[in-house]
C-alpha cells in the first residue's frame, strides 16, 4: 500500500473512533443513570451551598451574642439595631 492510503485510513479510523466516542457520550447523557447522578450532583451543591451559609449565619449570631454580652457587662442595655434577642431568621 501507498504511504498516502495509510494515512487516509489512519485519519479515517482516528475520526471514527473520535466519533463512536461522542455518540456514546451523547447516549450515555440520554440515560436516566446520567440524568440520575445529575440529580445526585445537583442535591449534592446543594447542600453544600446551604452548609456554607448556615455555618456562617451561626459565625454572625455567635458575634452579636458576644456583643449584647459585653453591652450587658458594661451595665448598658442589650438592645441594640443588631436585631431582637432570640429572633429567627
Amino acid at each position: 500500500m501507498k504511504t498516502e492510503t495509510i494515512d487516509t485510513l489512519a485519519t479515517a479510523g482516528s475520526r471514527t473512533t473520535g466519533g463512536g466516542a461522542v455518540v456514546g457520550f451523547l447516549g450515555w447523557i440520554a440515560s436516566s443513570q446520567a440524568i440520575g447522578l445529575l440529580g445526585i450532583g445537583i442535591a449534592l451543591l446543594g447542600a453544600l451551598v446551604n452548609w456554607y451559609y448556615k455555618r456562617e449565619a451561626n459565625r454572625r449570631h455567635a458575634d452579636e451574642h458576644q456583643l449584647r454580652m459585653a453591652r450587658l457587662r458594661r451595665g448598658m442595655d442589650s438592645d441594640t439595631d443588631l436585631g431582637t434577642l432570640g429572633a429567627e431568621e
